[in-house]
């Protein structure tokens, strides 16, 4: 690591570790600042935004210069399930499409606790139908999220699976929130090294989106058999509290035969790729995202 990276993750790290969390500010406050702090990752220019609705979900086509209008990015953004929005991801999702040289398809679902679960992975599936009815040849669809948003993703994967319905072609989980019963060691481990999360919050987070069974396989996804899954790339940080659900995941995976590519990112935290624009780690892994999205579709 340069000298001037080392810098600049010195300067990350501890912007991160004083951020407020919802806990301490409120739910509502806590969405306004990551709206605001979004204004920082203002998305490339050159990327083009087209709004639209699908049923009453707001979405948004984001089309970089030159993509390849068969390749289809839907991305879903994370937030606990709680915050976060098509604007506060649009950076990342622009970076990912412009690697990818795809167009992609970010919305907004509902979020908890006012719409808890399963409003927010109806959403996802309602947008996924509809690429399907729109899009599905000869245009071919992969799945991207990150933290909360690729345990729904991977929750659409588990039941398009179970009913036979069409998969994308490949799919990218960006430090997946995938077991909300929190309980696996990196908790412990890491609790001293994750700038953003903890066992406590997210446990919080886990009870605002559901009071039901949280090892219940739609709400912590990591619990369902993914036998006949298309290739996947998971990309998760070496001090993240959320390591093992990645690490878990992709055993789990490698024992149906599946193509799944785990990545551990040395002295990377949660979702860095957020920061790709101060942060070389973040382009890099953006980079690696679509180079596996090319290979594959």
């Amino acid at each position: 690591m340069s000298k001037k990276t080392s810098q600049i993750l010195s300067i990350l790290l501890r912007h991160l570790k004083s951020s407020p969390t919802f806990e301490s500010v409120g739910i509502k406050p806590y969405r306004t600042l990551l709206e605001k702090s979004a204004l920082a990752f203002k998305h490339d220019r050159s990327v083009k935004i087209k709004p639209f609705c699908i049923n009453e979900i707001k979405a948004q086509w984001l089309l970089p210069l030159n993509h390849n209008k068969n390749r289809i990015v839907l991305y879903i953004h994370g937030g606990g399930y709680i915050a976060g929005s098509m604007n506060s991801h649009r950076d990342i999702a622009s970076r990912i499409g412009s690697s990818a040289n795809a167009k992609v398809l970010i919305f907004n679902y509902a979020l908890a606790p006012e719409h808890p679960f399963p409003k927010g992975l109806i959403d996802v599936k309602t947008v996924y139908q509809w690429l399907l009815d729109n899009y599905q040849n000869p245009h071919r669809i992969i799945l991207v999220a990150d933290s909360a948003g690729a345990g729904l993703g991977l929750a659409l994967l588990s039941e398009l699976l179970k009913i036979g319905h069409p998969l994308p072609v490949c799919s990218v989980l960006i430090s997946p929130w995938i077991d909300l019963e929190c309980k696996n060691k990196s908790y412990i481990e890491n609790q001293n090294k994750d700038p953003m999360l903890s066992q406590y919050i997210l446990k919080k987070t886990a009870r605002l989106y559901t009071d039901q069974d949280l090892s219940g396989p739609l709400i912590s996804p990591v619990n369902n058999d993914f036998s006949g899954i298309t290739p996947l790339l998971i990309q998760t940080g070496e001090n993240e509290v959320l390591i093992d659900d990645s690490k878990i995941l992709a055993e789990k995976l490698k024992t149906t035969n599946a193509n799944v590519h785990l990545e551990i990112w040395e002295d990377m935290f949660h979702v860095w790729h957020y920061f790709a624009r101060y942060l070389s780690q973040g382009r890099q892994a953006i980079q690696n995202i679509g180079s596996f999205i090319k290979k594959y579709s």
